[in-house]
């Protein structure tokens, strides 16, 4: 599945679908509308769909992640029920570990609810350790695994 990927920029026409998306893997607390809309007016925010690469170009998952500095924070990640498991979350990630490394950032951190597994274990998987957690972070009871993935250095001519 994820070779089949092809990875386009969030435009405010792909709310619509990226809406349902949001909707089937966060049913509890979905993002709304509006902070789509203005991640994609923030310089420093990335907002990336994955479709299929058939003619049905079906949105398959999407990331959103900022740069700031030379740090990479990503805030929401989510695959369509239908084909998770499939590789599309690794290709998401890798992505975003693209951006990272193009962009010279040192690291990428993100933050994971303690009790998804599956997603847990992908970013281990792609080489993020847990650095800390968040209590409460996803409401009473509902804790943050905080993971980060250190880069390496850039070295340019001068240093």
């Amino acid at each position: 599945m994820a070779a089949a990927l092809v990875f386009e920029p969030m435009v405010a026409a792909d709310l619509p679908q990226v809406m349902e998306l949001e909707r089937l893997s966060f049913p509890v607390q979905p993002w709304t509308p509006g902070l789509f809309l203005h991640e994609l007016k923030l310089d420093f925010s990335r907002l990336e769909l994955a479709r299929s690469g058939d003619a049905a170009r079906r949105l398959i998952g999407y990331a959103c992640w900022w740069l700031v500095g030379e740090e990479i924070h990503i805030l929401n990640l989510a695959v369509h029920p239908d084909v998770r498991r499939s590789g599309a979350g690794r290709a998401l990630v890798q992505r975003v570990l693209d951006d990272a490394a193009a962009q010279g950032a040192t690291s990428v951190s993100l933050e994971v609810r303690h009790d998804n597994a599956a997603g847990a274990a992908l970013y281990r998987a792609l080489g993020f350790t847990q650095i800390g957690l968040r209590k409460h972070y996803y409401g009473h009871g509902v804790n943050a695994l905080i993971m980060e993935r250190k880069l390496p250095a850039v070295r340019t001519a001068c240093s």
